[in-house]
Formats: structure tokens, sequence, C-alpha cells
């Protein structure tokens, strides 16, 4: 059974993907399992004296609520109060799911009539015995069409909203909300997983001549950093540890001075390239980061508008899954690059 955006009566938090949600047998409350453990029994005993199911109870306090569109047309989110446009699924501002239109005064989150479960010997105690019924992880897959800000009609550049999300694929709930304020406000988002995985997420997303790029600029501060301690100054750090070390206040103006004083230029400058290419690598990482989204989104235009000119004749339903295969994300290449980078480095701390 699907529990998406339905409260437990408990803690009132919304239930999640994989949370323990056990329910009741005899009125088919659902709880949190340590909410339930907290209370020690449901907390409808009246519904069970009454044969009555706890859906039908729940509907009826929330018809008010849960009425489905305003005068304007407008969708009210249960959770935030954000009015949306009738044909969005999920709320723009929350994300949390909308009743589905087809059933807009209440939905039916439960696919089932709680009368048929069984129940336990006329116990109105509420206690769930032990071969109690157990949900299982909530799935989204049969709500969640789209993502959230995102409709299949939405016009991106000449690409659908259907279509866009098709070729992302996979963490559409992330880049939905990007790529439309995007087309909207024309804002940048900082792209954390840019910025922290850098070469590897763009072989992930499968821009492999950015991964390649970026790539080369990861390790080329590993070679110098290498190059630079193996043939000019290592024998020089060494030094400047001993002699600095041994002082009561040390910083980097210590080895500043102490490169000064007693190294040439030459070497100088090979003590102190590493750190500063490590710097503008840092730099340029940001700089990358904040400008991930918008590239990334102009990939995925620039292969979808290319997969619709070779698959002109294709029937809507074809081309969208072209496009889920042409699309999406290439985890094993990712990791690939991962491990190569963890190897060669450490190849190279070992020299």
């Amino acid at each position: 059974m699907d529990f998406t955006s339905i409260k437990c009566p408990v803690c009132d938090r919304v239930f999640s993907d994989g949370d323990d949600i056990v329910v009741c047998p005899k009125c088919g409350a659902p709880y949190h399992r340590e909410c339930y453990e907290s209370k020690g029994k449901c907390i409808f005993p009246d519904l069970h004296k009454s044969k009555t199911s706890w859906k039908d109870y729940n509907a009826e306090k929330n018809a008010e609520s849960v009425s489905a569109e305003t005068d304007d047309g407008l969708i009210p989110c249960l959770r935030c109060g954000h009015r949306n446009p009738k044909d969005c699924i999920v709320c723009e501002r929350c994300g949390n799911f909308l009743p589905p239109p087809e059933s807009r005064k209440m939905p039916d989150y439960f696919g089932q009539n709680f009368e048929d479960e069984p129940t336990y010997n006329g116990d109105d105690s509420g206690r769930i015995p032990p071969d109690f019924f157990r949900g299982g992880a909530v799935n989204f897959g049969q709500i969640r069409d789209f993502s959230i800000g995102v409709k299949k009609d939405d016009d991106f550049d000449g690409v659908t909203g259907e279509e866009l999300m098709a070729f992302v694929k996979a963490n559409e709930m992330y880049y939905g909300p990007v790529f439309s304020n995007m087309k909207k406000k024309k804002t940048m988002r900082f792209n954390f997983a840019t910025f922290f995985f850098f070469d590897v997420w763009y072989f992930f997303r499968k821009q492999y001549l950015k991964g390649i790029l970026a790539c080369l600029l990861t390790i080329f501060p590993i070679i110098l950093n290498f190059v630079c301690a193996r043939y000019f100054t290592g024998d020089l750090w060494s030094q400047a540890q001993q002699e600095i070390g041994s002082s009561d206040y040390v910083n980097y103006l210590s080895y500043l001075n102490w490169i000064r004083n007693n190294c040439d230029f030459l070497h100088g400058m090979m003590m102190l390239l590493p750190y500063i290419v490590n710097i503008l690598v840092i730099a340029a990482k940001v700089v990358f980061s904040f400008k991930a989204n918008k590239g990334y989104y102009g990939f995925c235009l620039d292969r979808i508008r290319k997969v619709k000119k070779e698959n002109e004749d294709l029937p809507h339903d074809e081309l969208i899954g072209i496009l889920h295969k042409r699309g999406g994300v290439n985890s094993g290449i990712a990791f690939s690059v991962f491990a190569c980078e963890l190897i060669i480095a450490s190849a190279v701390m070992m020299f």
C-alpha cells in the first residue's frame, strides 16, 4: 500500500520512502513503528468499537481541507498552502504530492478496503497482535511522473518538460526546479556534486568531453606536486622543516621568509608552485560548480534535439524510450574514473 503524503497520527510527520510502517489490522491506521511502540496500542479505539476504518474517518475529517481546486482553479498544497496550477502533480514550493486530478476530493492513497483486513478476536483495546500487518516502503513510481515545477507541456527552448525529464532520468527531483528557475528567472544555482566530485560528476552525467578536461585539471596538481618534490624541492622542504620547526611561532610567513632568504628564484618557485596551482584549481571548481547546471541544461537540450531530429517519424512513446536510454547517468565509467584517480594518487605518494 502507498502511504505517500499521509501523516503519522502520533508524530504528525509525513511518511517517506523507506519508513518502517505498521498498520492497525482493525481500523487500518498507519504508524511509524517507533511511534506505535511509544504508545503501545492503536490510538483509535473508538473506531474499533464502531467498526469504522481509519480511511473513512480520515476522509471525513479532512474533506474540507483537502478540497481540490479553489475558485480560481488553483490546487492548494496540504503541507505549505501554496496554490499550484491545476495540471501540477507536486507542489511547486515544497514538493508535496498533490491529489491526482481524477480524485481531487480525497486521494485514494490506500487502494483497498480496510474492512477486509483480518481482525483479532474483537479486542477493542487497540493492541496489535504479534502477527500484525506490516506496511512496505512507499512507492513513488505510480504518482511521480515528473519533477517539481515541471509539467509535460512546458517549453524549454523547443523541448518539452516530458522530454527533458525523460533525458535527465536520475535525480529529476533536483534538476526539475533548477531548470524551471533557470528558464523563468535566469538564475544559477551552486552544484555541490560538481564541487566535491568534479570530473566524476561530469562522467556520471555523460558529459565526457568536459569530464576529460576536468580529469586533467584534477590530476595535474598531483603530478606537479610529485615532480617538484622529487626533482627540485624535496631536500629544501626537509631543510626548511628542520630549521623552522624548532621555532616557537611558525606560520606560512615563516616559510615564505625562509624561501626568500635561502633559495634562488627557480627553486623558490618550484616550492610554491604546487600550492599556487591547488588554489587556482579550487577557484576553478567554484566557477565550474556555479555553471554546472547551466552547462548540463544546454547539454540536455542539444542531445534531445539531436535525438528528435534523427527520429522524426517515431511515435511519442518510442521517442521517450530512446531519450531514457540516451540520457540518464553512467555510474560505471564514473566509478572507474574515481578508482583510477585513487590509484594514481596512491602511486604518487608511494614514490
